[in-house]
């Protein structure tokens, strides 16, 4: 049973605040090595474990736990506890009366921080040796009954042969189960042994095996490599990737005649390190092209190979591409992926994408635990299957951010941050925390904080970006005379291929959004209901109903 007194609370409200800060997501091991840093575990306050404890301490300690079992503790500001902080602080400051520091004012009996009292616990694990002595006992004694008490004892005769039973622990090789725990093992074996001729057999042996670990194992790898990112993995294919001719050839007949396969093999690896998107091992590992293969649906994929022995001084090798039926590529090449809802603000030659930059910029290792971590902290809103429009709402903000030059740096440029635009249940602004990153990719996420503002993005800096102007000319659409005698109708979107904010209108089940010229409005583009409301939601979180909730 949990025993934690007033005055323990205040204690572990004024060490964890003091120590991990408030409104800022933890891990939950961190908690606890604050919690042993001072000298106490959570069984001196009668709980199991540190979620246990904290789930105890709720006037305080906010709890989230993410789908792949991360659990994250967020200390929140408590008035009550602070107020007798202070009052305890400002008593200790001031005199007593008359000059004499024994005396103090009577009066009510204030709150006062009480240190948990940490009891030593003794673990007495002997009881186990004499269990497994009793078993060989009975085998002895069942063996003996033929020829009665001793003499079966003077005769070691007879347990002669029951060392035969002994042995026949060889169902060992029976826990066949085993045998299907092997294969990760047999992973590591080809990444870690250095010597000689093994490397090169491996890559042969490789390919066929590795997708049968994948399906099982994809988040473990994939998140291995992305925590590598910066260390291991190759950077600059032009100096740490071997690329066979085979293999570059298949890249120039399916790209377009004016790219360049180096540059979108390294440009793309860059983006999958920094989403957290590679698959395979650390030795092993394959991601996607931002170019989709014939079929208009799957991307191109490309596995690269480590060994062990470097080769011409590079020790990872392209060993394959994946790019489907070749022969079914025009002369005009693959085409590129649409991405993001921003799709519909490209023109003819745009090859703009905010997703990718923003990639390229900041990495956030697991793309999918990153945002579970920020939705966990913003206030509760419909985010869409998978958080897609949060991701893209991240990318769009972050990119307006660094357009206004609002991407607050640390003046030694270790670390840097951004006002995300989200607040908290309590209306407490959140910012994301970045420190500048080791390799090719400039910073890395290191978390989200509630609390202290940054200077947040601005988008509208007119009013006919509002609502619809009278004044201006527009253009002929479905629902025109209805947005004028009802304004709100219409909504302000962003468009981060132009960095312009759009006026957003109804028309014929779609959204068509208007940019605002010294000529009038004009149509930018027109977009579907889920991508404006994707773009509309950078602006504002109060939408009208008809964009609906993706």
């Amino acid at each position: 049973m949990p025993k934690i007194v007033p005055g323990n609370r205040l204690y572990l409200y004024q060490l964890l605040s003091r120590e991990l800060g408030v409104g800022k997501q933890t891990l939950l091991p961190r908690v606890e090595e604050v919690l042993l840093a001072d000298g106490l575990v959570p069984e001196d306050l009668g709980c199991d474990d540190m979620r246990a404890l904290c789930e105890q301490l709720g006037e305080f300690i906010k709890l989230t736990v993410f789908k792949k079992g991360y659990v994250y503790a967020t200390v929140l500001a408590n008035e009550e506890y602070d107020r007798a902080l202070e009052r305890l602080a400002s008593a200790e400051k001031k005199p007593a009366a008359g000059g004499k520091p024994w005396k103090r004012a009577k009066g009510a009996k204030a709150l006062k921080p009480l240190k948990p009292r940490h009891v030593e616990r003794v673990v007495e694990p002997e009881p186990e040796p004499e269990v497994v002595k009793e078993p060989a006992v009975e085998k002895n004694e069942e063996a003996a009954p033929e020829p009665e008490p001793e003499a079966a004892v003077v005769p070691e005769a007879a347990p002669e042969p029951e060392p035969e039973p002994e042995p026949a622990p060889e169902p060992e090789p029976e826990p066949e189960p085993e045998p299907d725990h092997v294969p990760p093992i047999s992973f590591t074996i080809t990444y870690v042994p250095e010597p000689g001729p093994e490397p090169e057999s491996a890559p042969q042996s490789d390919p066929s095996p590795a997708p049968e670990p994948e399906p099982e194992k994809a988040p473990a790898p994939s998140a291995a490599v992305a925590s590598r990112a910066q260390s291991d993995l190759p950077q600059d294919f032009h100096t740490d990737v071997r690329c066979s001719s085979e293999q570059l050839s298949v890249l120039y007949q399916v790209l377009p005649a004016n790219v360049d396969p180096m540059a979108t093999l390294e440009e793309d690896f860059r983006v999958a390190r920094s989403s957290g998107a590679l698959e395979g091992t650390r030795s092993n590992v394959t991601f996607s092209l931002r170019y989709l293969q014939a079929d208009g649906v799957t991307p191109v994929r490309v596995t690269l190979r480590r060994s062990a022995r470097a080769v011409a001084g590079k020790r990872w090798a392209l060993t394959e591409v994946d790019a489907g039926a070749t022969d079914e590529v025009g002369l005009e090449g693959l085409d590129v992926a649409a991405h993001g809802p921003w799709s519909a603000f490209l023109r003819p030659g745009d090859d703009a994408d905010p997703e990718r930059d923003f990639a390229q910029t900041v990495s956030l290792g697991s793309r999918e635990e990153a945002l579970e971590r920020l939705a966990g902290l913003a206030r509760p809103e419909n985010w869409g299957e998978g958080l897609h429009v949060l991701n893209d709402y991240l990318v769009m903000t972050f990119t307006r951010i660094r357009a206004e030059g609002a991407l607050a740096v640390s003046e030694d440029g270790a670390s840097a941050r951004f006002d995300t635009g989200l607040v908290t249940d309590d209306g407490a602004p959140i910012r994301a925390d970045l420190v500048a990153g080791t390799g090719d990719i400039p910073w890395q996420l290191e978390g989200f904080s509630a609390g202290e503002p940054a200077e947040p993005a601005r988008y509208v800096t007119e009013l006919a970006q509002m609502t619809l102007d009278p004044t201006l000319s527009t253009p002929s659409f479905s629902t025109l005379e209805e947005v004028r005698r009802n304004p709100r109708l219409a909504t302000p979107a962003y468009d981060p291929i132009a960095n312009e904010v759009r006026l957003l209108v109804p028309d014929d089940g779609r959204a068509l959004a208007l940019a605002v010229t010294p000529a009038g409005y004009q149509v930018a583009a027109t977009l579907e209901l889920a991508d404006a409301y994707a773009c509309a939601r950078v602006v504002s979180s109060e939408l009208p109903g008809w964009l609906g909730a993706s």
